[in-house]
């Protein structure tokens, strides 16, 4: 996965959620806080999955988060999605009418509901960031293996691999 468009992302993310604290006005912040969440959501599904996300709903972009693991076997992890998404929908559902909203002054926000979409970026981002850490490590893992095993087996070989080893191939290592 391209280091650079998850580092660009991220660092936009943060560059949100710092502004959200200096910007005097709360329709922007609504709005900042709303890029945060955005921008951090399609980083890390780009630097775990590998799909560049489109598409600007909050709640749609976590819904797509929540497959992708149900697809790779992390039911529990998709379900921790889910259970954010309930916890914090009128937050989300706040956030995605700063989309528009926000910015071309369509709707008005008072300082309050910046402050609690700021924490509620907050939560999101540190709550990624604990539990998505052990999948990224896993990914590294699984293409160092990955790797390795065409080191070992040349370029042109297939093997089928089993909770992370070759099911053949490596014959010494599993029967």
């Amino acid at each position: 996965m391209s280091g650079e468009y998850v580092a660009r992302l991220k660092r936009r993310a943060l560059s949100f959620l710092r502004a959200v604290d200096n910007v005097d006005d709360a329709d922007l912040a609504a709005f900042f806080a709303e890029q945060a969440m955005q921008l951090y959501i399609k980083a890390v599904v780009y630097e775990i999955f590998g799909e560049r996300v489109r598409g600007y709903e909050l709640r749609t972009l976590l819904g797509m988060l929540s497959s992708y693991l149900k697809k790779h076997g992390y039911e529990n992890v998709a379900t921790e999605v889910n259970h954010f998404v309930d916890e914090h929908r009128r937050d989300l559902i706040t956030a995605e009418e700063a989309y528009i909203g926000g910015r071309y002054g369509e709707l008005s926000y008072l300082e309050g509901d910046s402050k609690r979409l700021r924490d509620v970026v907050r939560r999101l981002s540190s709550w990624v960031r604990i539990r998505f850490e052990r999948l990224r490590r896993w990914r590294e893992y699984a293409e160092s293996v990955a790797r390795a095993a065409k080191d070992i087996l040349g370029e042109g070989s297939r093997s089928m691999w089993l909770a992370g080893l070759p099911r053949r191939g490596l014959p010494s290592l599993v029967k």
